[in-house]
């Protein structure tokens, strides 16, 4: 089997797994282009993602990600890769009606002008800040 081959296996298996068990998905490093801006996505409550006060998503940015999502066309992007992974993860669509992209995206910029989002996981809830 050639490289390639057992690279795109190996990324059937584990789409698969997030399909059959988006309960269990805790800290997924995305795929590139995004790993180069998140260290890893985090479900914040696996076994209801879609609970109002508890649901979510925590996510880890690197250094280059906490240094473009200072502005607002980087926090955008990474609330796009955001959003996309918690969806790969719990098998549901984000609820744009309790937390809009651009809502995300702000909540995202203000972490990474406050904090060092590389140690501290930004924490984003349904519920709003």
């Amino acid at each position: 089997m050639t490289r390639h081959v057992a690279k795109l296996v190996a990324l059937i298996v584990v789409l698969l797994s997030f399909a059959f068990i988006p309960s269990l998905a805790r800290a997924v490093e995305p795929d590139y282009p995004a790993n180069i801006y998140i260290q890893n996505v985090d479900v914040a409550n696996p076994s209801n993602p879609l609970d109002y006060y508890s649901g979510g998503v925590r996510i880890l940015l690197t250094r280059n990600g906490d240094n473009i999502g200072l502005w607002w066309n980087g926090a955008w992007a990474l609330a796009s890769f955001t959003i996309d992974s918690w969806q790969r993860q719990t098998g549901r669509q984000w609820p744009y009606h309790w937390r809009s992209h651009d809502s995300v995206a702000r909540e995202i910029q203000a972490h990474c002008w406050r904090f060092d989002t590389t140690r501290r996981p930004t924490t984003i809830s349904f519920s709003g800040w």
